[in-house]
């Protein structure tokens, strides 16, 4: 019978890898390769490489020009000229409507934007007035100016738009739409304001409703 080498006294063999360590290795050395690193040894793990927080975000947006020229034109005590916001070009639209819900710039502005909307001769800019008209989350001044905007923008095209909104749960906005309405004037919105006279509860919205039809006659 053969003999097996014996262990020095003290020193205990090192047990055979199992098949758990060798399929750690074959993982990790995969790792290594697919990054590229090259074979790594087991004391020195595979990391996943981590970016700064400050490269993965967007960076902050800054003002542009076309903000700033909006801006200023909006701050002039005297409505801007037509052919200014033409100048500016449909790109003005999005400017306009978050310059509008924008609480760090001043209320007069704010409502000035708006009604600068109605100026803008871009689709866009009429579709953006309706979007803030109908939307019940936006600011109550906002959706108000924007019933009167939008009568300004489409004239009797707005009056369906207009007319849907008697009805809403706002009372601010239904005082702005009858005199919107009032102000576009003919038999449809005579009707508009006449059918919903009798169903108007609230007495300031009533006489808004009063005032749009005097408003509306011929």
């Amino acid at each position: 019978m053969s003999s097996q080498p014996s262990s020095p006294r003290g020193v205990r063999p090192s047990p055979a890898p199992s098949r758990f360590a060798a399929s750690r290795w074959v993982a990790l050395t995969g790792l290594a390769v697919l990054a590229g690193a090259g074979p790594v040894s087991e004391a020195a793990p595979v990391r996943a490489q981590v970016l700064p927080a400050a490269s993965m975000s967007p960076a902050p947006s800054v003002p542009g020009p076309l903000r700033a020229e909006a801006l200023g034109l909006l701050s002039q005590p005297n409505a801007a000229p037509d052919a200014a916001w033409r100048r500016l070009g449909p790109g003005v639209v999005p400017v306009l409507a978050a310059l509008a819900e924008d609480t760090s710039v001043p209320d007069a502005q704010r409502m000035r934007a708006v009604t600068a909307l109605a100026r803008v001769e871009t689709p866009e800019a009429g579709q953006t007035l309706q979007a803030m008209l109908e939307d019940p989350h936006r600011p109550s001044d906002v959706r108000s100016q924007a019933a009167a905007a939008l009568g300004q923008r489409l004239g009797f095209e707005a009056v369906k738009t207009l007319r849907a909104r008697l009805e809403d749960h706002d009372l601010r906005l239904r005082e702005a739409v009858a005199q919107a309405l009032g102000r576009l004037g003919g038999q449809q919105v005579r009707e508009a304001l006449e059918e919903r006279l009798p169903l108007e509860d609230v007495p300031q919205v009533r006489e808004a409703l009063q005032q749009g039809l005097t408003l509306a006659e011929p």
